[in-house]
């Protein structure tokens, strides 16, 4: 047995135990039921992310200061008081106060949870297994996810309460959260790090001056968007669109999840394949066909466009966030972690919102492909930028290895 195994397995109870989330297919269309209006569905989702821009580099100070368990475990616990209160909400407001909290919670989880496993790895001398590691990981999430989706929808069906799941799910989480008392805190030297103010600075200093983590962080965002705009869709489409009920959703969903993991688990040495350069191409290709076959394909079988959208959503992040941290070190991880998630999430306010207006005006699937015409020659140039970088860094490398070998 390898060292510090028994610390990974711990982790992947973690994230197993939060990941059981009944309510996934469901919350969108709770919000529907009451606020009948797609537009004002992601103006209360953009709640949810303007109080990320205002907390996520905060939340994100605070791992880097006092660590991963203390942000994971604040984290789990705003996040299931967040889920609650949504599952009580009837009101516009009340959405817009428990979509607050929500997303308090998802700031400590981010900040924590993938730099909490890289500097596991990287003191266990192991951080060249980062990106399998959180494949396994994702894996574990998406069965987890899998088996709850499949019980929301026959709960939903046989009760006809869309609030259910929301108000049950919590509890669940709670009880799992409690494992992060079994993780071993990694050993990062935080003697070094002082203010806020000053530790901020040197982590945007850090993005600032590399051009591969500004290359990554804009790829990711282009990435992030499409698929979050359409899982806020996702429900409201299979729903109105393709008129099918809450348990067929629900099992349609734990069916993405299952094909995403197996694909995820038996294609988890695609990066390796594929490279740098190609592993980026090939998630923006999946996502960018997804949309324009929903768009062209107006029947049911364009379900099937969902399977490659859960398999990037599934392996985008170990991917890409693998890239960023091989270029940054462990005391400013986290930091930039959160200033990707801030960037992000500023985008994509202005994005959701955008779409959810269109979507109202044009109709779900137009709002969608405006979407993905819109993003495709941002995409396309920011996979020829990272193209060149990647050669760049190639050359830098073999000419340090060449003055290393005439010094020699």
């Amino acid at each position: 047995m390898k060292e510090g195994d028994s610390r990974i397995r711990r982790f992947y109870l973690f994230r197993a135990l939060t990941s059981f989330a009944l309510w996934m297919p469901f919350w969108t269309l709770w919000a529907y039921e009451k606020l009948d209006s797609v537009f004002l569905i992601t103006v209360v989702d953009a709640a949810f992310w303007t109080t990320m821009i205002g907390f996520q580099i905060p939340a994100g100070l605070i791992s880097d200061k006092y660590g991963r368990r203390a942000a994971l475990l604040l984290g789990e616990v705003l996040f299931s008081v967040g889920v609650l209160t949504f599952g009580l909400s009837t009101e516009f407001w009340q959405y817009i106060a428990s979509n607050f909290i929500w997303a308090l919670g998802v700031c400590f989880i981010v900040s924590g949870d993938t730099p909490f496993m890289y500097d596991t790895l990287l003191e266990l001398k192991r951080a060249n297994e980062f990106t399998v590691v959180m494949f396994n990981a994702t894996v574990v999430m998406y069965v987890t996810n899998a088996v709850a989706c499949a019980i929301g929808g026959l709960l939903v069906q046989q009760t006809g309460r869309l609030d259910l799941p929301l108000i049950i799910a919590p509890s669940i989480a709670i009880m799992g959260s409690m494992t992060v008392f079994a993780l071993k805190e990694p050993k990062v030297d935080r003697s070094s790090i002082g203010s806020y103010r000053s530790h901020l600075k040197e982590g945007l200093k850090h993005v600032r001056n590399s051009r591969a983590i500004i290359i990554l962080i804009l790829f990711l965002i282009v990435i992030e968007v499409g698929v979050y705009v359409m899982m806020i869709f996702r429900s409201i489409y299979m729903y109105e669109d393709l008129d099918l009920d809450y348990l067929t959703i629900g099992l349609l969903i734990c069916s993405f999840l299952i094909v995403g993991a197996v694909i995820i688990r038996f294609t988890r040495k695609i990066e390796e394949i594929l490279g740098e350069k190609g592993s980026l191409l090939f998630l923006y290709a999946a996502v960018f066909v997804s949309f324009v076959v929903v768009f062209v394909v107006r029947a049911p079988v364009a379900i099937v466009t969902q399977y490659p959208i859960y398999v990037v959503a599934g392996i985008q992040g170990p991917i890409i966030f693998g890239y960023i941290n091989q270029r940054v070190d462990s005391e400013h991880r986290s930091t930039i972690v959160s200033i990707a998630t801030f960037m992000f999430t500023a985008v994509l306010v202005a994005v959701e919102v955008l779409a959810g207006f269109l979507a109202s005006a044009w109709g779900l699937i137009e709002s969608l492909f405006v979407l993905t015409l819109a993003t495709a020659p941002i995409a396309v140039i920011l996979l020829l930028l990272w193209s060149r970088e990647i050669d760049r860094e190639k050359k830098a490398r073999l000419d340090a290895s060449w003055e290393r070998t005439a010094l020699d």
